[in-house]
């Protein structure tokens, strides 16, 4: 058990390369990490909001990730952007995402340090 809204070390810079997606638990809640085109630092709750499959098993997209259960793309907010076969999105389509940063070869995750939209 950990502090909540509190920022904790993810990793070493060096572990984040470009289109790789980097599964972490963090206080107990699995999270998945990578970098976006321009070398920024996503951090999305590893759970597609549909099925609750592993984003971690997905794809990079742009800057985007792609859930490869079912299709479903989310943004670095934490929103759904596209659903195969569907115009309309629905509102609560969202992953949680925290606040991420790259600060003295580290990468901080703000944890419970509400970032975007959440399904909760």
């Amino acid at each position: 058990m950990g502090l909540r809204n509190c920022w904790y070390v993810a990793g070493w810079e060096h572990d984040f390369a470009e289109g790789a997606l980097v599964c972490q638990t963090m206080l107990d809640e699995p999270i998945v990490l990578y970098r976006k085109g321009a070398g920024g630092i996503v951090a999305l709750e590893d759970r597609c909001c549909h099925r609750l499959a592993p984003l971690s098993r997905g794809r990079i997209e742009g800057d985007d990730l792609r859930c490869m259960y079912h299709g479903l793309k989310f943004a670095p907010s934490g929103r759904c952007v596209e659903i195969p076969g569907q115009s309309v999105i629905p509102p609560k389509a969202a992953v949680r995402s925290y606040p991420a940063v790259e600060q003295d070869c580290w990468i901080w995750c703000g944890w419970a340090i509400r970032h975007s939209p959440t399904r909760r």
